[in-house]
């Protein structure tokens, strides 16, 4: 009898544990907040949601503002708030491309940018894909990956998955499969991603997925999608105006082997056929910081400079040996200067910092009350009656500041601009050109701060030659934007001079030495040689390196071009026009290649690799 009691007392467990699984919630995807009619949308949802007795929670994954703005996403908090239940929410790359804030107002409202947690036997584990101030793909930050692992760790064995990110796990993430290769290991349910604006059913790595349709109006009605959890099923519904769940998909709970794929992560291809004629590359030494670079490296005569997302700054001399290591506890996005003795870096919590460059020790900090978003850079002015050398900034608010480097006196401030100033500053002949977020690219007078002149040819916001590095011959100033424009304006007056958008141009330019022709990185597959003169196309080189938005300025070296590459491979375009793939530094994006000296550079990429190498 007992033996009987027990053995039905375990059933009734098993049972109970099984309709634990049973529930249903809302799933919210691509809410736009700050496109027409997007709030409207998104109150309706929510008002449908709260009306409803039979959701637990909401999950929101990404694309949650239009613009990444400060005052958007203070809206949707707002609108999401009037929820009656618990939310959980990822950003987009609409969140984090465009952002005034560097990624930071999303964690301030929300706390974190991912998301894990634990209903009824299923771990719900959200993790965002948007790349700060980069559109094009997604990429899963370096510092995540050891947190999927520890949530992974902590989940009982029997429990299911649910994994939530906002673009595809395919090739719209770079980095997929650091995360497909984690999840194989537990017992993954699905996947569940937005981005793509419809319902779909997919398929990532081995692990059924789905698509959810935005918030936004689709054939005269908002929408969202409710989920029923069943242990052995997900069901997806379409909820519109008419409130009835409208069933358009399900994933079966199958435990299929899933394939572990395999990535190598460094390359040099200069190895694999060594009786191929062409350079040979030697790796000198290389570092793996372990954290996101948003600003290219620093390098001069006697040292090679690192600021990390995370508020680090670290210098190694040219044997690769770190001679000192400096933390703000802040967030840095822009490439420091170096001026004699002094290192200067800003922050986009707003502070300018300097530092000595010797020993790493702080000299001076001032905070300017607004986040500091553009590279830096030096130029001379006059200021109490001497000649100094001086630091300029430009903000998220579009103000340019500028600062005497040794001193920290403010000489003069500009505020022309109405949108974030994200580029490298141009500085010639007494002038700062740069562009910003609000359609124009600005010229000023460095002496002074007074505005020469604005220039623009389309006042559509995202088409802003703001992410570009202006570059120029003396005479004019050249530009790239993502309508596909190189632009030629006058540097005197601000008058366009030539405009040609036959090279699929996007964010990235240089100008050879000799001032005759500009180097384009297309945004997909090709390297376009352009006469500086004319615009006319000088020479177009097949590459096959697929979509590349990434912002870059290539460097030319003894009649070379060398450029990374969103993929990761760092390339060569010889005299001869013929590109030759160098190094492949691991999935993620390459930034800035500099010249160290001799055959010697240095380059990195976003999850802080750095790699000095020498081409012989």
């Amino acid at each position: 009898m007992k033996k009987f009691l027990f053995t039905l007392y375990f059933l009734l467990i098993l049972s109970a544990a099984g309709l634990s699984q049973q529930f249903k919630y809302a799933w919210i995807t691509d809410t736009h907040i700050g496109s027409p009619g997007a709030g409207i949308n998104l109150e309706s949802v929510i008002n449908n949601i709260n009306n409803r007795k039979d959701i637990t929670f909401v999950v929101i994954t990404g694309d949650i503002s239009e613009k990444g703005t400060d005052k958007e996403l203070e809206t949707a908090k707002s609108i999401f708030d009037s929820l009656t239940i618990p939310y959980y929410i990822i950003p987009g790359n609409h969140d984090t491309k465009w952002s005034e804030s560097g990624c930071l107002k999303f964690k301030g409202l929300w706390k974190d940018d991912k998301f894990a947690f634990n209903y009824h036997g299923v771990e719900n584990i959200g993790m965002n894909t948007g790349i700060p101030w980069q559109g094009g793909g997604g990429h899963f930050a370096v510092e995540d990956l050891p947190w999927l692992d520890s949530v992974l760790a902590a989940t009982p064995k029997n429990d299911q998955i649910i994994f939530y990110a906002h673009h595809p796990l395919d090739g719209d993430v770079d980095n997929w499969f650091d995360v497909i290769n984690r999840l194989r290991n537990y017992n993954i349910k699905a996947i569940l991603v937005g981005y793509g604006h419809e319902d779909k059913l997919l398929n990532f790595g081995g692990i059924p997925s789905a698509m959810g349709r935005s918030t936004l109006n689709d054939k005269d009605s908002w929408g969202y999608t409710l989920v029923e959890n069943k242990p052995d099923s997900l069901s997806f519904y379409e909820v519109t105006t008419d409130s009835i769940p409208k069933f358009w998909g399900g994933i079966k709970t199958e435990r299929n082997n899933i394939p572990y794929i395999d990535s190598i992560q460094f390359i040099n291809y200069t190895d694999q056929n060594l009786s191929a004629k062409g350079p040979g590359v030697s790796v000198l030494w290389n570092k793996n910081l372990k954290t996101t670079l948003i600003a290219s490296l620093l390098v001069n005569r006697n040292n090679v400079f690192a600021a990390t997302e995370n508020g680090k700054v670290y210098s190694y001399d040219l044997s690769g040996n770190l001679e000192w290591e400096y933390s703000s506890g802040e967030t840095i996005f822009s490439r420091p200067i170096v001026y004699d003795s002094i290192l200067v870096f800003a922050t986009i919590e707003g502070d300018l910092i300097s530092l000595d460059v010797k020993t790493g020790q702080a000299l001076q900090t001032i905070g300017l009350n607004e986040p500091l978003t553009s590279q830096l850079i030096k130029i001379n002015v006059g200021y109490n009656g001497r000649q100094t050398t001086a630091v300029a900034v430009g903000t998220s608010k579009g103000n340019v500041y500028c600062y005497d480097i040794d001193t920290f006196e403010e000489i003069w401030e500009n505020h022309s601009a109405h949108g974030m100033i994200q580029t490298k500053p141009l500085y010639i002949n007494n002038r700062i050109i740069y562009g910003s977020w609000d359609s124009y690219l600005y010229c000023i007078d460095s002496r002074n701060g007074i505005i020469n002149w604005k220039w623009t040819k389309d006042r559509n916001f995202y088409y802003s030659p703001a992410a570009c590095w202006p570059v120029t011959d003396g005479q004019n100033v050249y530009v790239t934007s993502p309508d596909k424009y190189v632009s030629a304006v006058d540097l005197m007056l601000g008058r366009t001079v030539w405009r040609k958008n036959n090279f699929n141009a996007w964010e990235s330019i240089a100008i050879s030495s000799n001032k005759e022709n500009l180097f384009i990185k297309s945004y997909k597959d090709n390297f376009d040689i352009v006469s500086a003169k004319k615009g006319n196309l000088v020479k177009e080189i097949k590459i096959g390196y697929g979509l590349d938005l990434t912002p870059i300025t290539p460097l030319e070296w003894k009649g070379n071009i060398i450029f990374g590459s969103k993929g990761g491979n760092i390339y060569l375009i010889n005299k001869d026009n013929k590109f030759i793939p160098l190094l492949f530094l691991g999935t993620s994006r390459i930034q800035n290649i500099y010249h160290v000296k001799k055959d010697i550079f240095a380059a990195s990429n976003m999850d802080g690799k750095i790699v000095v190498f020498e081409i012989k």
